[in-house]
């Protein structure tokens, strides 16, 4: 193996840790808000952050998919950009939860 395949494994591996951290993060929310605004949380907040926590997991199979048959580090750009995507929906999702 080359360098350039191991770091890109190394840095997919690290991208992968991050888009795990945006699950939990995303739970975490969910957890928080309904113990402290439980009833006061209508149907959309619930959906919203529903979608907060799926929005990683869609985002990750949708990266590999088009990922797929490239390079490595164009596999790791296309995981990077979903993870970017990723963050800007929960953003917006809690901007809109706030």
């Amino acid at each position: 193996m080359n360098a350039k395949v191991i770091s890109a494994w190394v840095a997919g591996v690290l991208i992968l840790a991050l888009y795990a951290y945006a699950v939990v993060a995303a739970v975490g929310n969910l957890i928080g808000m309904s113990t402290f605004l439980g009833e006061a949380l209508g149907p959309l907040p619930w959906a919203l952050l529903g979608v907060a926590i799926f929005a990683p997991i869609g985002a990750i199979i949708t990266s590999l998919i088009v990922a797929r048959g490239r390079t490595a580090w164009v596999r790791v750009l296309l995981l990077a950009t979903g993870l970017c995507v990723t963050a800007a929906v929960q953003l917006e999702i809690m901007h809109l939860m706030s």
